[in-house]
């Protein structure tokens, strides 16, 4: 089924989130939408969903007039949506989930189920996109990839014609995007139409026929996927050259050939939790030591024990030289050790509250014992005009942002305090490319100026890209260490992660 828009607008108070934006999404093929934040990406893709109207432009559906004035609406005409976000209620088993929509259609008189026929149904949907997971698994033992698959076939169930997916897989690790990528492979022989939205192009170079690109929410052009180079997909994108590379170079220097400074942290025989166990580390000022392994092996226990998020349940640490054991988060931030957690959402950022107050919470200024507005404010639009935010004012909220700006101002929040110690997970998640180099280049620079950072990504170029130094940890233990990140390919990192 052929899906085509032309010339959709849609406004947001003076913003113009898509401007004239054309696509043509094929029977049997993927389209990617690629920009940067605030492009236009999850607009366009909201429209074709029903999720939003245009202000104006036109769509069809083969052929038909096609204007769905929701998402249910949409879905009678088997057009059906994932979003980014997991949505999944974990209070309901695998089958429920899938059926969510449905679940009258196997009610009983008086309140029962028809258990069996749903559980057989929601295992068949399963099969037929070729996901390896029985409906029987308790839904807590499923990683994100795999919920992420439970989600595709919720949308599948309702038989669509086409599919459209919202960044989903900004979310998950290397083996679950290709779970995920995989059965987009699928569902295209079996003549679905796709669209999709990503910020990763390695994913829209492995699975997109064609793609259409948007800058600043303008419509750019549609192209075949395999006739364009990342470099061209990148100038179009951003506006600017990629040829130099998207990481910053690293100094000269190498670790091994200056004196051995004290470290800033020093980690000895560390347990946090089940997943951490007895991990000892090191970080050296102006270093950026990098943390690579699968979700579970350690490394987020390691920043969370570090910052005070997690408590210790062994082991000892010493922060430039004196005893450190943060009793709670709070004690972190007083040490000056920023944390930029991976979920900026529900651990990062209060995103009702303004772009100012997120930017100067962990350190608010004062004057005496009354909060100092003047100084807040001048802090704030520093700190956005040296990363670069795009908002409106320091007071607009920060729910009002593009997905790369909040990353930006939760990276303000850390850098506002001035800190000695620099946690970093998933820095770029959900971040477009041209926002991603504006990251890389301000973590270059502030470890150029002294600044110890501690780096955990589950992407691997941003690892191998950005790490001066990379401790891989397997089942909550160092199983290798790269003291020199020169030639480094991903798969010698994975080969010690498995």
């Amino acid at each position: 089924m052929t899906l085509v828009a032309e010339h959709l607008n849609k406004h947001y108070g003076r913003t113009h989130a898509a401007r004239d934006v054309s696509l043509t999404l094929h029977t049997g093929a993927v389209h990617a939408v690629v920009g940067e934040n605030g492009a236009g990406k999850s607009t366009t893709l909201r429209m074709l969903a029903g999720a939003i109207s245009p202000d104006s432009g036109t769509m069809r559906l083969d052929g038909a007039p096609y204007a769905p004035q929701s998402l249910a609406e949409a879905t009678t005409r088997g057009v059906a949506l994932v979003h980014q976000e997991i949505t999944i209620n974990r209070a309901l088993g695998i089958a429920e989930n899938i059926f969510i929509g449905n679940l009258r259609g196997y009610a009983r008189r008086f309140g029962f189920m028809k258990r069996k026929q749903m559980a057989d149904a929601a295992q068949a949907v399963l099969d037929s996109i070729g996901v390896k997971i029985s409906v029987s698994t308790n839904i807590d033992r499923l990683n994100l990839g795999e919920l992420k698959c439970v989600e595709i076939a919720r949308a599948i169930s309702s038989s669509p014609n086409t599919l459209l997916l919202d960044e989903s897989t900004a979310y998950l690790d290397h083996r679950e995007v290709d779970a995920v990528l995989n059965v987009l492979r699928k569902l295209k022989s079996q003549g679905l139409t796709i669209g999709f939205v990503s910020h990763h192009l390695q994913e829209v170079l492995a699975a997109a026929d064609d793609l259409t690109i948007l800058k600043d929410g303008q419509f750019v052009g549609s192209f075949k996927t395999a006739e364009m180079t990342p470099n061209e997909i990148h100038r179009l994108m951003v506006g600017r050259d990629f040829s130099q590379g998207t990481y910053p170079p690293r100094p000269a220097r190498q670790l091994d050939d200056v004196p051995q400074a004290p470290p800033t942290l020093r980690v000895r025989d560390v347990a946090v939790g089940r997943e951490l166990k007895r991990v000892s580390v090191e970080v050296r000022r102006g270093e950026i030591l990098g943390l690579a392994g699968l979700k579970g092996a350690g490394a987020e226990a390691l920043l969370a024990g570090i910052a005070g998020d997690e408590p210790l349940s062994g082991g000892a640490m010493q922060l430039e030289g004196q005893d450190y054991r943060p009793r709670n988060q709070r004690a972190g931030w007083q040490h000056r050790i920023a944390h930029m957690p991976g979920d900026r959402g529900n651990e990062g950022l209060i995103t009702e509250f303004s772009v100012l107050d997120n930017l100067v919470m962990a350190r608010p200024p004062s004057r005496g014992p009354f909060f100092d507005k003047v100084h807040a404010r001048s802090l704030s639009e520093a700190l956005i005009r040296r990363i670069g935010i795009r908002a409106e004012s320091p007071d607009a909220q920060c729910r009002s942002l593009s997905g790369g700006n909040m990353q930006k101002v939760l990276l303000g929040k850390c850098l506002a305090i001035g800190p000695q110690l620099l946690l970093l997970n998933n820095p770029t998640r959900g971040v477009d490319v041209g926002a991603r180099v504006d990251i890389y280049r301000l973590i270059r620079q502030k470890a150029a100026d002294g600044l110890s950072i501690i780096l955990s990504s589950e992407d691997m170029p941003e690892l191998i890209g950005m790490a001066d130094r990379l401790i891989v940890l397997r089942q909550g233990v160092i199983a290798y260490e790269f003291r020199s990140m020169a030639n480094v390919e991903e798969h010698e990192v994975v080969r010690y992660m498995t």
